[in-house]
This record gives structure tokens, sequence and C-alpha cells, in this order.
């Protein structure tokens, strides 16, 4: 359909046991055009990981309870998709970069080997073309002396080096979406930034579209072209790197950068941290109205009454919160977002 988004999620909802009565993720939207990254942000446990996991298809039949009004990929509906139909598309149009390479890669199987796998699992080439194939992608993600590496097993290689090779494995087959989920978080921040340097190359190069999942404000700042946060399981804010960075209209936005301080992206952290107070709620015990209502300094009568509804702030740029106004450009804070 022309003029579709690359990726159209609509209402996404995801509930776990008995009827999915506990739901993780509660009617997230969000598009992603290709070539572009979204960002989507939050504290552990707000329903990043599962939204990604629900977008792969990667929940254990039964355990958990997905609905969608729209899950569309490059014009094919994942929802309508067999389990069958949705290992194919793995791999070779959409792949997954995990946070902990060592809990994704067989500690029983060399590199070359579990690269080589997919090749031979999503396209039809010889096992020497699938070799070459190997070796071209190693030596693409900057491994160096790849052809032996290739023999190597993934207790044999260092942390960034097993990213890297995440990062292979999920790049050989081209797919055009690419989610990482937290990829850098236990790198330290010299190969961190190696990484992300990496992705935006592959990026320019294929034109991928990225889903990356961070906490982290100054990863946020340098490489996403869009930003949407997520609060106990929902979208309270979406919009243009920029426009949320310098203008946030959410009380929860506002407090994640107030908690990250006055920063610059590769430079330290200046200035005192402003901590957010309290804590995220459970799933099963959301507070009525908005679901930051308890945390919020700004939150007003109607805050307690009714789940806000979705505010234009200026074009592309949206919140969920009846006080837009409250927090205005990030006062006291110097934030600069890569061009």
């Amino acid at each position: 359909m022309t003029g579709e988004p690359f990726l159209s999620i609509r209402n996404l909802t995801v509930g776990f046991g008995a009827g999915g009565a506990i739901r993780a993720v509660r009617d997230v939207s969000f598009d992603l055009e290709a070539g572009k990254t979204l960002c989507l942000v939050g504290e552990s446990g707000s329903g990043k990981s599962v939204t990604a996991t629900s977008i792969m298809g990667l929940h254990k039949p039964g355990s958990a309870h997905v609905e969608a009004a729209t899950m569309r990929l490059d014009g094919i509906n994942l929802l309508e998709c067999d389990e069958r139909e949705m290992s194919r598309l793995r791999g070779s149009l959409m792949a997954m970069i995990f946070q902990d390479p060592m809990s994704s890669l067989n500690p029983a199987l060399t590199i070359g080997f579990q690269l080589r796998e997919a090749l031979l699992l999503h396209e039809k080439m010889s096992t020497r073309a699938a070799n070459a194939r190997v070796m071209e992608v190693l030596q693409r993600v900057r491994i160096p002396d790849a052809a032996r590496r290739m023999s190597a097993y993934p207790h044999q290689l260092s942390g960034g080096m097993r990213q890297r090779i995440m990062i292979a494995m999920a790049l050989i087959c081209r797919p055009r979406l690419l989610i990482a989920d937290e990829p850098t978080t236990a790198l330290d921040v010299t190969v961190q930034a190696q990484i992300l340097w990496l992705l935006s190359e592959l990026q320019r190069e294929f034109g991928t579209a990225i889903i990356f999942i961070t906490h982290d404000l100054g990863v946020v700042a340098e490489i996403a072209d869009d930003v949407a946060v997520m609060y106990a399981g929902s979208l309270v804010e979406r919009g243009p790197v920029h426009a949320i960075f310098e203008n946030p209209a959410h009380g929860y936005t506002a407090g994640l950068l107030r908690a990250t301080a006055e920063f610059v992206p590769g430079e330290p952290s200046r200035g005192r941290l402003e901590e957010i107070p309290g804590n995220v709620p459970s799933f099963s015990m959301l507070p009525q109205g908005c679901s930051f209502v308890e945390r919020c300094r700004f939150a007003v009568d109607s805050c307690h009454r009714r789940t806000p509804d979705w505010r234009d702030v200026t074009f592309g740029h949206a919140s969920r919160c009846d006080q837009p106004v409250a927090y205005g450009p990030t006062a006291n804070l110097t934030v600069e977002v890569s061009a």
C-alpha cells in the first residue's frame, strides 16, 4: 500500500497469566520508516522487551496473549502469520540482537557454524558460499582475524567481540528490520561507542530500520531519529528526538531527563542527579487514572480520575498527559543531540 509505514503497530496489548489478565504491554502504537531508528526508552520492567518479542513472535505458545489492531511489517500482516511463516521472516526480513550474547550463542558450537546455520536455513546456497558470506560479515563487523574466529567458541571471545558476533548473526541474511535490545548495556564505554558506530554504518549502507531498546538517554541522543517513552507497559510520549529532549511533554519523560542531569553525548555527566520518587507500580496494581500519577510532581485531580488521552504537542510529537505545559523546555539542562 502506497504511503504505508515500513512497520506499523496499533493498539498492541500483551497479557500473561490466566486469560492474559496481567497486561505487561497495553495499547502501544507507533510507526517506523525504513532506514530510521526508533529508540524505545523506559525503566527496566516497563514493557520494552515484551513489545520487541511480540513483534518478533518469540513468545512461547500459550505463554502470552498478544492482541493488536495492526501489526504490519513491509506490507505483511504479522498477526496472520503462523509459526512457520514467522520462522521464515525471522532472520530474513527481521532480526533481533539481545543484551547478553552468552545466553543467545550456543557455547557448544563454533561461531562459524552458528552463523552458517542461519544462512543455510533461510537462503539456498552451498556451504562454500555460506562460508564466504560468513567471512564477509565478520570482516564487516570488524572481527579481527575472521578466518580463525570462525572456529572459535563463544567463551574464547571478549564481551565486545561476542556482541559483534551477535550483530553479524542478526545481519547475516540482510534483514530490513533490526531490533536491538540493550545491546551495549554490559559493555564499557569504548566498546559501546564502537558498537553504536557500527550499527549506524550498517544502517546507512543497507537502509535498515532499527528499534533500539535502551534506558540510556546519552545513547538515544546519539542514534535516534524518533523516541517512544514507555512507562508501566504503556507509551506515554513519542516524537522526534529533538522535540522529546528539548520540550518533554510528560512528567515521566521530564523526570528521566532531570535524572540524567546535564550531559553531552560522549562526555561524563555533569551536575546533580534528580531522582524520580517512588517505584514503578505492579502491573496487577496500577493506580486509577494516569499510571505515573503517584510519582508525578505536576499531578492534578483529573490525573487521578481518568487515563489521559493522546495530545498533540507539535507536529509528530504527542504526549499522553493532561498537563503538558507544566514541563516546558528542559530548563537547566544542556542536551546536545546529534544531527
